[in-house]
């Protein structure tokens, strides 16, 4: 009865929210658009991880990551003929980054340490690289001194090769001492500069894709039993790591700690938001975000919709374990891009949709979490590689993503603080190589020395940072004419139609 009750009013915050969406509709029919500004000292900020930018993967000490053993191996299928060897080479060029930075006006930079490049054996209690250790001091510096707040990730995917063939990687829990131990060097080296830190980024897709599918390093395809292993360890590592900060770091480094979760949006049909599909709905959500956010940020354990799904399958926390777990986040900080997005395409059931309705994922977040302070950590698409500087397309939806986030803001009184746009700079996009781009700035990967170019995109964000939003000074006028003779007329399903991508983890939750 009582996980019946739970179900019966998460459903109803979810229908909570899309009537207030159907009410959206008429109060802002003539305003799907606010053109308003962001809250004073709004922290701007682009971001790249590591592996999919450094490059240099086996130059001044750095050691061999999951993500290189897997480009480099036949396991990683189509991926197999592209490597992140060289990718933007951000390791050698970090300075364009930073003036790439400067152009933008932002006001910090979210990028990732390589726990392979810091150390090579995976042992944080061994001697760190020395090379590695000066570089992320160096680019620190350089950020400081420019007045641009580093946000550092500290696991972005690239788990040392190493601690996967002498343990299995994220499936022995022995890892989760050994990133607390990494976690607290990183802590003690960089941490009087750092004031902000994440302890990794969306851990959903290493359960799932890497674990779970194999579509991700380190290949795995565990299936469901696989993935929940490994994502009880994750979300332990990172509370390991977030105690480590506040008893031994926080009262003199006086930073904040969270970890990036990822989300997609799913809601009825229109004319079809009975209590049934918004349950649906509300099971959806709890299946990717609510998997990581409610051991975390709610009352330290799964989801009642997980633990009736799973069943035996899933790993239990002690009372001890909640106790601990819980509240191990200084602020909620979201992932909302398109590698969500498709898996969510994967959950829903007839007489729901996924949408790119970044507005209401916040509000969700809100009612669901006790209202924190919301860091959206990454936000942003993708381009087909041919659509080179001029990407249109991408502006478009940056445009409406950060206006969904203003409109949280105001309209729902979300506490959103910051904004990542994703990413600075084009680099190697996973399993699909190089053949997306999300770069604000262009590298043409053919040429050695990867020049970052803007892009109409990066040029569009600069003009939004500088405003700090949405100026309402703008003129219209009426514009009469006629299209050229050869001009295209055509329809489209949906704008944000993406390629399909086989889940098979996914798949089997949908049925």
């Amino acid at each position: 009865n009582q996980n019946r009750i739970k179900i019966q009013i998460a459903a109803a915050l979810l229908l909570c929210l899309c009537a207030r969406a159907s009410a959206d509709v008429t109060v802002y029919s003539s305003q799907s658009f606010l053109h308003d500004t962001f809250p004073s000292g709004f922290l701007w900020g682009s971001g790249t991880s590591a592996f999919q930018t450094e490059g240099a993967w086996d130059q001044e000490g750095k050691g061999t990551s999951v993500w290189d053993h897997y480009t480099h191996s036949a396991v990683s299928g189509n991926s197999a003929t592209e490597t992140a060897n060289v990718a933007s080479d951000s390791y050698t060029h970090w300075e364009e980054d930073v003036k790439a930075l400067e152009l933008l006006g932002v006001r910090s930079y979210s990028f990732s340490l390589s726990w392979p490049r810091l150390f090579p054996d995976g042992n944080a209690r061994s001697e760190p690289n020395t090379a590695a250790v000066e570089h992320y001091s160096r680019l620190i510096e350089r950020l400081l001194q420019k007045k641009i707040e580093p946000i550092v990730t500290l696991h972005h995917w690239d788990l040392p090769q190493v601690l996967q063939e002498r343990y299995g990687g994220w499936k022995n829990n022995t890892l989760v001492g050994l990133f607390e131990e990494y976690a607290a060097f990183c802590f003690h080296t960089f941490g009087s500069r750092v004031r902000y830190w994440l302890t990794m980024h969306n851990p959903y897709l290493v359960a799932v894709h890497g674990y779970g599918t194999g579509v991700h390093a380190p290949g795995e395809a565990g299936g469901p039993s696989g993935s929940l292993i490994v994502a009880h360890n994750l979300i332990r590592a990172h509370a390991k790591a977030w105690h480590t900060y506040n008893a031994h770091y926080r009262p003199t480094q006086k930073g904040k700690v969270s970890i990036v979760l990822g989300s997609h949006w799913v809601e009825p049909q229109r004319g079809q938001a009975t209590a049934a599909n918004v349950a649906l709905c509300q099971q959806s959500i709890e299946a990717v975000l609510g998997w990581f956010a409610n051991p975390i940020f709610g009352d330290g354990d799964y989801p009642v919709s997980l633990k009736i799904k799973h069943g035996a399958l899933l790993p239990t926390f002690s009372a001890e374990e909640k106790l601990w777990v819980r509240k191990t986040a200084d602020f909620f900080a979201l992932s909302f891009g398109p590698n969500n997005l498709r898996l969510g395409r994967n959950l829903v059931q007839y007489g729901q949709t996924v949408t790119p309705d970044l507005r209401r994922i916040l509000s969700w977040i809100k009612l669901e979490y006790g209202d924190p302070r919301v860091l959206v950590a990454e936000g942003g698409w993708f381009s087909e590689a041919s659509v080179g500087i001029e990407d249109t397309v991408a502006i478009y939806l940056m445009k409406s993503f950060i206006n969904q986030v203003l409109q949280a803001i105001k309209f729902d009184g979300v506490q959103v603080f910051g904004y990542s746009a994703w990413s600075l700079v084009d680099g190697f996009e996973w399993n699909y190589g190089y053949t997306v781009r999300r770069g604000l700035f262009y590298i043409d990967f053919s040429q050695p020395n990867r020049t970052r170019t803007p892009k109409t995109s990066a040029q569009y964000y600069q003009r939004v940072v500088a405003d700090n939003g949405f100026l309402s000074d703008e003129t219209f006028r009426e514009v009469k004419g006629r299209f050229p003779c050869d001009f295209h007329w055509g329809i489209a399903d949906s704008t944000l139609q993406v390629r399909r991508q086989e889940d098979d983890f996914a798949a089997e939750n949908a049925k």
